[in-house]
């Protein structure tokens, strides 16, 4: 069977690309059976085609192995897939968290310049950690939505 490897047959199913053979087949009963994804439950059957098709695909090793490394292949440099990515992502994120760290210190001393103190005390500096810590949180979480 030719398989389509501009279709993202793991998105289909619903399934990460490491996924074993029982999850994705059990991704497919799911989908067809208890989600109605069959025609005769009431299913579009064009959705029902492509999720058989992608179920051909992954549920037979070989064709899966055939399909992550056409996958890979097809897949522009920087775009989720590509060996460029985990390096790329960390730098992302790295200079995220450095920029708005940044921006939370440049604003807590501006802060403390319109307030005409010249120092932060510790109550002052233990908030702007806690607010580094939460942006820190956010950032990292942006990445994997």
């Amino acid at each position: 069977m030719r398989f389509r490897p501009e279709i993202d047959y793991y998105e289909i199913l619903q399934v990460h690309p490491k996924a074993s053979q029982e999850m994705v087949k059990k991704a497919y009963r799911t989908l067809m059976g208890e989600l109605g994804g069959h025609p005769d439950l009431g299913g579009d059957e064009e959705h029902a085609k492509v999720i058989n098709e992608a179920y051909t695909v992954l549920g037979d090793p070989e064709l899966r192995r055939a399909y992550d490394r056409a996958r890979v292949v097809r897949r522009p440099w920087g775009q989720p897939g590509s060996g460029a990515e985990p390096a790329l992502r960390r730098a992302v994120e790295i200079g995220r968290k450095l920029a708005l760290s940044a921006a939370v210190v440049a604003a807590a001393l501006i802060v403390a310049r319109v307030l005409r103190s010249p120092t932060l005390d510790l109550a002052d500096l233990l908030a702007m950690l806690f607010v580094l810590m939460r942006i820190w949180g956010q950032v990292s979480s942006l990445g994997r939505t």
